[in-house]
């Protein structure tokens, strides 16, 4: 048995790096994909293999910055967490009403709103993308149905008190 499951794994093992780099050649496809890791019973992956480079680039620095901001001081001040999901910014979900808009395109750019409930919670978002490398990917993401609302790069980047 154990031989069995050792040949598995790696006749699998080439396929892996494949899967983590799905391509999207539709915007709307990679939003849709990005939701269906919420669906009950249904893996969630890490909000960051959808982002652009760029915004991998914010978030990698917003990390760095949280390290420093901790070990600057004797009292750690606030800082935005790079590891906020912004596609589901609850800490539990139940979604129901989804639905995922036509993409706004201009050439490498596209804008995708993104509206659902969960629980009783109502959310409006923005999704912008960019095209890099033949696959679409995250660029931003824009909160706009809720109280306070937020713009990813902006509080990753600028502002300490955004999540």
């Amino acid at each position: 048995m154990k031989r069995a499951i050792l040949a598995l794994l790696v006749l699998l093992a080439p396929l892996s790096p494949a899967i983590a780099t799905e391509t999207f050649s539709d915007p709307k496809v990679l939003v849709q994909s990005i939701y269906d890791g919420y669906r009950p019973g249904a893996l969630r992956g890490d909000p960051a293999e959808y982002y652009s480079e760029r915004l991998k680039g914010i978030a990698e620095l917003a990390q760095e910055n949280a390290k420093f901001i901790r070990t600057a001081g004797s009292e750690p001040a606030p800082a935005a967490d790079p590891a906020f999901n912004p596609f589901l910014p609850d800490a539990s979900a139940l979604l129901f009403d989804l639905k995922v808009g036509d993409p706004a395109m201009l050439d490498d750019r596209a804008v995708i709103t993104v509206t659902y409930h969960n629980f009783d919670q109502p959310r409006l978002l923005a999704i912008s993308l960019v095209k890099e490398e033949d696959s679409w990917k995250v660029d931003d993401v824009a909160s706009m149905g809720s109280d306070v609302p937020w713009l990813l790069s902006w509080a990753l980047a600028a502002d300490p008190y955004a999540m």
